[in-house]
C-alpha cells in the first residue's frame, strides 16, 4: 500500500470552483488535522518544520508567499499564513493550498516511510485520497 495523495488534495474538501476564502478556511482545518495526526509521533516541533519547510518549498513557485517566511521564526505560522491565503484568487489559493499539502506529504514519506505515512493521516486526508465516485448498485450499502 502506498501513501498516495491526489494531485488537487483541496478538492475532495471544498469542490474545484471555491473561494479563496474556502479555501483557506480548509486548509486551517486540514492544518489542525495533520497537527494533532502528527504531533505524538514527531512533536509539535517537527510539525512546524515540517510546515515550514513546505511552505519554503511552495514559495519557490509563488514568491509572495515569502512574507510568511520573512518573520524569522521556526514556527509555522498559520495565523498569518492563511489569511494571507484568502486575500488572493481562488485560483491562486487553491493552487498554494495543493501545493503545500502535496509537498508536505511527499516530506513526510520521504521521514518515515509512505505505509506509515499512511496510516496517520488516513483520518486527515479522508476520502480525499481516494477519488470521489457515486456509489455502484454493486456496492454494499451502509
Amino acid at each position: 500500500m502506498s501513501a498516495e495523495i491526489p494531485s488537487a488534495p483541496l478538492a475532495h474538501r471544498v469542490g474545484l470552483d471555491a473561494s479563496a476564502e474556502q479555501v483557506a478556511v480548509a486548509m486551517a482545518e486540514i492544518w489542525q488535522g495533520l497537527d494533532a495526526a502528527l504531533s505524538p509521533v514527531v512533536g509539535p516541533r517537527g510539525v512546524d518544520a515540517l510546515g515550514q519547510r513546505s511552505l519554503h518549498l511552495v514559495s519557490q513557485r509563488h514568491p509572495w508567499l515569502a512574507a510568511v517566511q520573512s518573520r524569522g521564526t521556526a514556527v509555522f505560522d498559520q495565523e498569518l499564513l492563511w489569511p494571507l491565503l484568502a486575500q488572493h484568487s481562488s485560483e491562486e489559493a487553491a493552487a498554494v493550498g495543493n501545493g503545500f499539502l502535496t509537498t508536505f506529504h511527499g516530506l513526510l514519506c520521504g521521514l518515515i516511510g509512505p505505509s506509515l505515512t499512511e496510516r496517520l493521516l488516513r483520518d486527515v486526508w479522508g476520502s480525499a485520497s481516494q477519488p470521489h465516485e457515486p456509489p455502484t448498485a454493486q456496492d454494499p450499502k451502509p
